[in-house]
């Protein structure tokens, strides 16, 4: 599966397509502001941050999330991505509904700091206009414990609500609130070893000047001790358990786990199961590709 993140792939539709015929599989991320040709033939998460237009311009600068909507509202490919925060818990009930009327499933990632942002505010530094617009001991979206068990019921109860548009998993939902950390963090270098994002042998991290980096994950700035992001929560799971094999129904658990998980990365087929991009043919010109959709 080709996984096609940061900056924005929605600017390099030609990419996109070239990818195509090698990729059976591929995962977009986008924050859904420019429309995806209906060419491309991969799942889109579309990034969404919050669920009012006026938290939406505090935390992105500018409200985006409506305009996501119309554009994706309908489009087998696209799932929304809602990164929960302090402010944005209220909002779980209302954007569910709001997928609901577009025809958009809807998924779930939960806010995870920095060491940046956990640094700034140890030294209570002001404010800036890059990065950090609110960012005080008392105005900040860091999660508390009483945060993450609001998360894990509001999440549960639209689940059980509406089936077909949140995709989730009751025991990940359960994982990934619980006021422990859900990895093992080494005291001594504070890196979670075990995460399935770990970037270890044979794989190799470059970076935009091609030169090789040694960093932990593709995220390494996140601070291990409190990341719940979903890549990595989700990669972690690949493998189960001795808990997911203890019993039959914990192994099950771990199943339905897994079947989630492709429902929210891998393009739906219309009998449910997952589909491969379609090979394009030696007569398709990508050349020529425009991505006008």
């Amino acid at each position: 599966m080709a996984y096609f993140v940061g900056a924005e792939p929605a600017l390099e539709p030609k990419r996109l397509m070239a990818a195509a015929p090698f990729f059976p599989y591929g995962n977009i991320g986008t924050n859904g502001t420019i429309r995806i040709p209906r060419e491309v033939p991969y799942r889109i998460g579309v990034s969404v941050w919050a669920g009012d237009d006026s938290t939406d311009r505090l935390l992105r600068g500018g409200s985006v999330f409506r305009k996501a909507l119309e554009i994706y509202k309908g489009d087998r490919r696209a799932i929304m991505l809602f990164t929960l925060s302090r402010k944005t818990i209220d909002h779980i009930p209302k954007m569910t509904q709001a997928c609901r009327d577009h025809g958009l499933p809807l998924t779930f990632n939960i806010y995870s700091p920095t060491t940046s942002f956990l640094n700034k505010l140890r030294e209570n530094r002001p404010h800036d206009r890059d990065f950090f617009r609110f960012s005080t001991h008392s105005d900040n979206p860091l999660l508390s414990a009483e945060d993450l068990n609001r998360i894990r019921h509001l999440i549960s109860e639209q689940m059980d609500a509406y089936p077909e548009t949140v995709i989730y998993d009751h025991h990940y939902n359960r994982l990934m609130s619980a006021p422990q950390p859900p990895h093992e963090v080494d005291r001594q270098t504070g890196i979670a070893e075990s995460c399935g994002s770990r970037i270890v042998e044979p794989m190799r991290y470059y970076g935009a000047d091609l030169q090789q980096k040694a960093v932990k994950c593709c995220t390494p700035d996140v601070d291990c001790r409190s990341c719940r992001l979903y890549s990595g929560g989700w990669s972690s799971r690949f493998v189960p358990s001795a808990t997911d094999l203890a019993t039959i129904a914990s192994f099950e658990a771990w199943l339905k786990t897994m079947r989630t998980l492709g429902r929210i990365f891998l393009l739906p087929r219309e009998d449910g199961c997952i589909s491969p991009a379609k090979p394009l043919s030696a007569a398709d010109n990508l050349p020529e590709f425009a991505g006008v959709d």
